[in-house]
Order: C-alpha cells, then sequence, then structure tokens
C-alpha cells in the first residue's frame, strides 16, 4: 500500500481531502497531516512518503519551498499541489520544481482521485522499471561470474559481480543439480513442466538453498543447475542441503535429482577448477556406480594419484602375463580398477593409461605367440583414445577381460562398430519397443547395466539425451506412418507412443516446421 501525508494551513481542506475519497480502495493510507512547511518536513523525515499533497500558500515555509527541500530527503517522493490561485508564476515554478499535478481549490472528487490514479500508475511503473533493471543487472552479474567460473576470463568483472550479489568468496562450496528422467513419460512431463513452471523452481530451489547460506543459482543447462553456496555454513551441512534439495524435487516438484558438491573454496581464483573438478564429478558419479548425492569429504575423498604404486601394478602384471596366469592378471587389473573408485576424479585419466600400457602389453603378446588371427586383427587399430572413451569401471573390466581370455582360446572378434556393444544394444531395444512407456529401469534391467552409466554412456556415444533419441525414433516413425498410410494424425500420435495428440503436433512442428497434416500434404 502507498503512503500519502496532507499539508494545509486550512484544517477543513485537510478534513474535507481525508472523507471525500475511499483512500483503501486506492490502495493508499494517510500516514500523517501538516499545518505549515516545517511540519510538512519533519513528516518527510519520519514518514518516507509515496506521494506528498500539499498546499501552495502556507506559513512558514511555504509549498514551493516545501518542495525544494523534501526533494532533497525525499528525492522519489511524487507531488500534488493545491491552491486557491489561478497563478501561472506559481505554476511555472512548480513545473520547474518537476511538479506536474496541480489542483485548483476547492478540491473536485474526481479530479483529484483520477490524478492519483495516474500517479498510482505512474509510481507502479518506475516500481517495474527499477525491479527490470535491478533483474538485468543481477543476470549480468550472474553471466558473468558463470562465464568466469567456466572459462576463467574476466577475474576482476567476476569478482565485482559477486559482491554484487553478495556472494562471500572467502567461504563457498559449489553444487550441481542434475535431472534425471526415469522414463519416456517423465522426459515428456518434466519438459512439459520445466517450460511453464521454470521461474518458480528455481525460485524454490534458491529458497531452499538460502536457508544454508547466500546462494547463486544459474541457469538450466544439459539437463542440470549449477549453483554457488556462500557463507559461513560449515561443510558438514552440505550433504544436509543436498538432501533438503532432493526433497523438495520428489516431494514438491515431482521430480528425481541427483547432486554433487565440491570441496570448499576460499579464494576467487579457486572458483574455475573447482568447478571444473565439479564437472568430474558428473562421470565419476556413472562411473563408480549409482549415488544420488556424490561429494568432497561426504562420501569422496580427495587423494592424489601418485600415491597409488603404478610401476609395482605393472611390474606385477606383465610378470602374471610372462607367466600365462591369465587370473592373476585379471585380478590386478581389477584391483586397480577398485582403487579408481576412491581416487580423485580429476586425474581417471592415470588410470586409463594404466589400463591402456596393461592392453599394449597383452596385444604384443598376442602377436609374438602368433595368435592374432586374421579375426582379431582389429586390436591392431585400437587406439589410447579408443581405450580412453570406455567410460566406466564394469566396461573396462570386461573389455580387458575379454583381451586375457583371447591369450588361451578363440573368441569372436573385437570389432569396432559406430557405437559399443551396449549402446546398440540399447538403440535396438528404443526401436523395437518405441510405442509405450518405456522407462529407465526397465532398460537397464533387459541391457543388465546401472542406470547412471547407461545413461551416461548413451549420451557420451550418441550425443543425445535417452530421451531425444527414442523422440526422433518417434517421429521418423511418424513421418514415414504420415507418408505411406491414411491414418489421422492423432491415431499416428497414439502408434508412436503419444497418449496426447497436441503434444505430439506441437513436437512434429517443433521439429520440422510443419504439423503433421502440412508434412503430409508436402510429401509426395
Amino acid at each position: 500500500m502507498l503512503s500519502v501525508i496532507i499539508a494545509d494551513d486550512e484544517v477543513l481542506s485537510i478534513k474535507m481531502m481525508e472523507n471525500i475519497l475511499d483512500w483503501d480502495r486506492l490502495g493508499i493510507r494517510i500516514v500523517g497531516t501538516a499545518q505549515n512547511g516545517w511540519e510538512a518536513l519533519n513528516l518527510c523525515h519520519q514518514e518516507d512518503p509515496n506521494i506528498i499533497i500539499t498546499d501552495i500558500k502556507m506559513p512558514n515555509l511555504d509549498g514551493l519551498e516545501f518542495i525544494k527541500k523534501a526533494r532533497v530527503t525525499n528525492p522519489d517522493a511524487e507531488f500534488i499541489l493545491i491552491s486557491a490561485y489561478a497563478d501561472f508564476d506559481y505554476v511555472k515554478k512548480a513545473i520547474e520544481l518537476g511538479c506536474s499535478n496541480y489542483i485548483l481549490k476547492p478540491v473536485d472528487e474526481f479530479e483529484l482521485e483520477q490524478t492519483l490514479k495516474k500517479m498510482i500508475a505512474k509510481i507502479s511503473d518506475k516500481r517495474t522499471a527499477e525491479k527490470n533493471a535491478v533483474k538485468n543487472q543481477m543476470e549480468h552479474d550472474r553471466q558473468v561470474i558463470y562465464r568466469y567460473m567456466s572459462t576463467g576470463a574476466n577475474p576482476l568483472a567476476a569478482g565485482k559481480s559477486a559482491g554484487n550479489l553478495g556472494l562471500n568468496l572467502k567461504s563457498y562450496t559449489l553444487f550441481s543439480f542434475k535431472l534425471t528422467d526415469q522414463s519416456m513419460n517423465d522426459y515428456i512431463e518434466n519438459g512439459l513442466q520445466l517450460d511453464a513452471q521454470m521461474a518458480f523452481i528455481m525460485d524454490r530451489m534458491s529458497s531452499v538453498m538460502k536457508e544454508f547460506g547466500q546462494c547463486v543459482l544459474f541457469d538450466y543447462k544439459d539437463y542440470a543447475w549449477t549453483a554457488i553456496l556462500s557463507g559461513d555454513c560449515p561443510q558438514e551441512w552440505m550433504p544436509a542441503s543436498a538432501s533438503k534439495m532432493i526433497a523438495l524435487f520428489k516431494d514438491e516438484i515431482h521430480m528425481d535429482i541427483t547432486v554433487c558438491f565440491s570441496s570448499p573454496g576460499s579464494r576467487l581464483d579457486e572458483l574455475p577448477q573447482l568447478y571444473k573438478r565439479l564437472v568430474h564429478l558428473s562421470r565419476y558419479s556413472a562411473y563408480v556406480g549409482e549415488e544420488q548425492i556424490l561429494g568432497y569429504g561426504y562420501n569422496l575423498l580427495e587423494t592424489r594419484f601418485q600415491q597409488v604404486d603404478f610401476l609395482a601394478y605393472t611390474k606385477q602384471f606383465t610378470e602374471a602375463l610372462h607367466q600365462n596366469e591369465a587370473e592373476e592378471a585379471a585380478r590386478i587389473i581389477e584391483e586397480v580398477l577398485l582403487v579408481s573408485c576412491k581416487s580423485d576424479p580429476a586425474s581417471l585419466h592415470l588410470f586409463i593409461d594404466f589400463n591402456y600400457n596393461a592392453f599394449c602389453a597383452i596385444r604384443d603378446k598376442l602377436i609374438a605367440e602368433n595368435r592374432l588371427t586374421e579375426e582379431h586383427q582389429e586390436i591392431l587399430t585400437l587406439s589410447h583414445k579408443d581405450i580412453s572413451d570406455i567410460p566406466t569401471m564394469d566396461e573396462l573390466s570386461r573389455f580387458m577381460n575379454r583381451l586375457l581370455q583371447l591369450l588361451s582360446s578363440h573368441h569372436p572378434p573385437i570389432a569396432k562398430s559406430r557405437y559399443s556393444a551396449l549402446v546398440e544394444a540399447g538403440i535396438r531395444y528404443l526401436v523395437e519397443n518405441y510405442d509405450r512407456n518405456l522407462s529407465l529401469e526397465e532398460i537397464c534391467i533387459e541391457l543388465s547395466v546401472s542406470k547412471n552409466y547407461f545413461s551416461y554412456l548413451f549420451k557420451r556415444e550418441t550425443g543425445s539425451n535417452l530421451w531425444a533419441y527414442l523422440t526422433e525414433i518417434r517421429l521418423n516413425k511418424s513421418k514415414e506412418l504420415l507418408r505411406t498410410t491414411n491414418y489421422k494424425s492423432y491415431e499416428i500420435a497414439y502408434m508412436v507412443g503419444y497418449d496426447n495428440p497436441s503434444y505430439f503436433s506441437k513436437l512434429f512442428k517443433k521439429s520440422t516446421g510443419l504439423t503433421p497434416n502440412e508434412y503430409r500434404a508436402a510429401t509426395p
């Protein structure tokens, strides 16, 4: 509600203005009245009113002098001048003081109400503009910090923006909140909900995080939100904040997320490295199995891989190969991979290096013993990159054990294809079952693989989210049906797995630029 004071040396004029309008209906509250300029000025200091109605002729300090002084202490106040004198000189001076609202006595009820309504609209517009300016500045500051965090660019601007947003970069932690869709229907419903309620969701997320400190939440990108939480909250509180966010999504927003958080930072220049390490956690969570919360100092220790004696492991592995002890060689590989699950995610490449060296030793032994037949020639073309592209401990283990088995018997060739066998099998399952609501659990049970691992592997190899890939299969099938059958578009929607024909039509147009019927008409 807006506030107003009324200044007039005539008590009857004040009483009349207090009573001729329904001030509450206008959303205005009278916070005080004065009978001279000095009283009015004191009221301005005390109440900081939004609107000041003042007579132009008052004792001690007239209306024009009062406005000059009030402008200093109440620069945002709006003024309405009232006078019994229709004097152009007064009006001119009032306009020079920025007062364009001038009403002659006796005050007309309708004229006063219309003047106040225009003033209310002006104040509302000003507040909206100020709010938008603040919002735009905050958005600019968020973008500056995110750019520095992700690229290291312009640290001075990032420091200034952090100060503008109230971040304490002497004590902060980074968070990642990753959305997980458990079924195709989840993917559709979550997408619709994010489109409709993103602002609300982010507001609720910020509210929860601010229970633990000052929070800056960045925009949704690559199925995840990133946040900086700063303040004096101890690191022991981080799992609690992660759990509360998971509960918020589950109970209120009806979505599932996984949460990762970094080790604590104490300087601005640590921010890019901490962000990089947070990104590594995404792969690591898939690498080690299913964890809904993964964080440094909670269930992840920052060890140094240099503490692992790779030389000893390599020597043991080479000796096992020399002694033709494939089982012992396999045990050594498994031990190294298990150690990797308790180590620093940012340095997984060191474990990859060990596996590549082990692969080279097996390959050289196969060549030396003339066991590398024509059907296994693909082994010769495998590179360090091929080994490093194997994303999980389980997959590495299976790959290395298949190589070891070649030393003792004949097995199907290790052939390179567009995707790994697991992803190829997943794609086949999508193609064969595209017309119903598939769940991630069903797919992973069929493939005997963990959900986190398969989701990560599928995105890594195909470049597409699992459900986005299934959407493309459905759309391609719908195009085929539109070209080759006379089924109505709503019938085709049901046939390719969509319960909502309206959603199918919007999705189809978004993908092709045409409605299903327009596509059919344009297709020969």
